[in-house]
């Protein structure tokens, strides 16, 4: 307990002031979270950190960042990030850190900067704070007056029982510097964009398209852009192709604000992009009404909100890369409770034929004091050989990254799961690069009658090493492996994409090995589809979708679902007994099969409509190209790498 108070009242001591005295390097806590709000929602919190060298000479110097608990005798809640860094004199220096922030009475960042040998040269911190409630909708204005102008419209339209709501529910975050990391806006349920987009970056326009693609929502102001872009109807399927991604001002989302009405929700993969003319026009504001709902609110406003396709799509993605890893990547098969039964009886017969039957025939039953223990020791080391034979005898590096893709941009999500194991109880320090941002959930290896699986664990990485590369370190058993999760994104040369001809063209820049196409109708198989293919969908072998999916599994495994959200069927679909027995020798066929994409959509409803309800296909093209580049430090690891890139269709010529 002492020791506690001691530790506590230091670390106040330390955050009372940015800079002390004695400091060769000064921190400060620039950003945290998105306008200081953040969300205990598992994702990584912002940590602007700025070093800055006030001493005489260079500095080579090593800055953590954490959030400790004071109740725990300032334990780091979650993992510890080390940044090296070398300074000059007078230099200053910036960083964004993704941090996974758990809301704690007594929690703190705490940020401490050390040379080599261990003596502090510089440190302060902040409190972390309870966690945010209600919805956060990041405010990017111009200045300070249309932010106030934005919070008055949204929260003073409606009745006054819908004012109430609203200011009890909402929260407002005023970005007076936009983040240059998709990752970091994702406090934010919507995020409205008022300032004119010649004051972002690439990097900046960058994120808030990585951002709306992982599910965000983004309400564009136009009168506040002054990019000289207009409100347009539908435009030509080859301007649906134009990329998002230029960074010409007058191009910043245009391949979807070219064809989005004003006040109309457009889907952009799993996100939401709304343009309006004027933050002070009607629309605007009878768009943020309904988040006060009340007796007195119109009727139309309700059916409005409640006719949102959206309403309708309960379904939750399915797991491709989990699928993946399962079937693609190492895994280590421990013999069954059936084959130990087996040798069991098998041992307990050579016994008794060895002892009863051979020995006293050549009348020297005493012999069995020896053979008995012999045989057991033979017949472990034997059984210990069978098991092992199949083992790897060199350490195991597994990606599987999967790239989720919209039609009409080349920007790709990057979900990607790194499995390491070990033949032997070692260190391992698994060496990714850069701009990855790390999942907090772990998964560990545990033993089942099958063989190893993952199971959650608590206990995750403790520490990473950001800067050229993302790195860390942990042990791993004999025969055992762990799962990381990363998220990031990569821009591909071109589009995926069909077009008004029937012709399906490949411009990503990737070969695939395997590649299907499916929709509510028919599933296509392209086979082969290198980068640059143009494929005629009219003369290409298809099979029936109903045919392909519906297996029904007998018990607690599944294939996986959609990788969009769809209508669940109500009850599921009927299937006799003898088609499950179907489906669980065919699921059991696996193992001695190579792997196809079709096993992605045998678990899907076989009604196509309630599958295809806003996304009217979907692509997936499996190929040994675009890996992450994992390694691993002092060994040479046995490599697989695969890429599974998933482009859905909001549209389907």
């Amino acid at each position: 307990m002492q020791r506690r108070i001691v530790v506590s009242l230091f670390l106040l001591a330390a955050f009372s002031s940015t800079c002390h005295a004695a400091d060769s390097v000064v921190l400060k806590i620039k950003e945290f979270g998105l306008g200081g709000l953040s969300l205990n929602n598992a994702g990584s919190t912002l940590v602007g950190v700025e070093a800055r060298n006030v001493s005489n000479g260079p500095l080579s110097l090593n800055i953590s960042v954490a959030e400790l608990n004071l109740d725990a005798e300032a334990l780091a809640v979650s993992e510890t990030i080390d940044l090296p860094v070398t300074l000059v004199s007078g230099e200053a220096r910036a960083f964004d850190v993704p941090l996974h922030v758990f809301p704690l009475e007594h929690g703190v960042v705490f940020v401490e900067a050390r040379d080599a040998g261990g003596l502090t040269l510089g440190r302060t911190g902040r409190r972390v704070g309870e966690k945010t409630q209600g919805m956060v909708i990041a405010l990017l204005c111009a200045n300070s007056e249309v932010c106030r102008s934005l919070q008055q419209t949204i929260l003073l339209s409606g009745t006054a029982d819908e004012q109430t709501r609203k200011s009890q529910s909402l929260r407002f975050a005023q970005v007076s510097e936009p983040p240059s990391v998709g990752w970091a806006y994702s406090p934010a349920w919507i995020t409205i964009v008022a300032l004119p987009l010649a004051r972002l970056s690439a990097a900046q326009r960058l994120a808030l398209e990585v951002y709306l693609h992982r599910g965000g929502t983004i309400v564009l102001a136009e009168d506040q852009l002054a990019d000289g872009s207009t409100l347009l109807s539908a435009s030509s399927g080859a301007s649906k192709q134009a990329s998002t991604l230029d960074t010409g001002n007058a191009r910043f989302l245009e391949a979807y604000r070219a064809h989005a009405p004003e006040g109309e929700i457009i889907s952009v993969d799993d996100g939401r992009l709304i343009n309006f003319r004027s933050i002070s026009s009607q629309s605007f504001a009878e768009y943020f009404r309904p988040m006060g709902f009340s007796g007195d609110t119109p009727p139309e406003l309700r059916r409005r909100w409640a006719n949102d396709p959206r309403n309708e799509l309960t379904g939750q993605r399915g797991g491709e890369a989990d699928w993946l890893m399962r079937r693609l990547g190492t895994s280590f098969r421990f013999p069954s409770f059936l084959e130990l039964l087996l040798w069991i009886v098998g041992y307990l017969i050579l016994v008794g034929v060895v002892n009863f039957v051979v020995l006293r025939r050549i009348g020297r039953p005493e012999w069995g004091w020896i053979s008995i223990p012999f045989l057991a020791i033979l017949f472990s080391l034997i059984l210990y050989s069978v098991s092992a034979r199949n083992h790897p005898r060199n350490f195991g590096l597994d990606e599987i990254v999967e790239y989720r893709v919209d039609s009409s941009s080349p920007l790709a999500l990057l979900y990607a799961k790194v499995r390491i194991s070990a033949p032997e109880r070692s260190i391992v320090r698994p060496v990714l690069p850069a701009g990855l941002n790390y999942e907090y959930a772990q998964r560990q290896s545990d033993i089942s009658e099958e063989g190893l699986i993952a199971q959650p664990s608590g206990e995750g990485i403790r520490k990473i090493t950001l800067g050229d590369t993302w790195e860390t370190q942990f042990i791993l058993r004999r025969w055992s492996f762990r799962d990381l999760g990363f998220q990031g994104h990569r821009v591909f040369s071109g589009n995926i994409y069909r077009d008004g001809g029937g012709h399906f063209h490949n411009d990503s820049g990737l070969n695939f090995r395997q590649a299907i196409l499916v929709d509510r109708d028919d599933v296509f198989l392209l086979s082969d589809f290198p980068s640059g293919s143009i494929v005629d969908l009219g003369h290409v072998q298809r099979l029936p979708y109903a045919q392909e999916t519906g297996r029904l599994l007998s018990n607690n495994e599944q294939y996986p679902g959609p990788p969009f959200a769809f209508h669940r069927t109500e009850n599921g679909w009927p299937a006799s007994e003898e088609q499950l027995r179907q489906y669980e020798k065919e699921r059991k066929s696996l193992a001695g099969q190579p792997f196809s994409l079709l096993e992605l959509i045998r678990g899907w409803s076989p009604v196509g409509d309630d599958v295809f309800r806003e996304t009217k296909a979907v692509f997936f093209g499996l190929s040994r190209e675009a890996p992450l580049g994992a390694k691993l430090r002092d060994r040479s690891p046995d490599r697989k790498s695969f890429s599974l890139t998933i482009v859905t269709f909001k549209e389907w010529p």
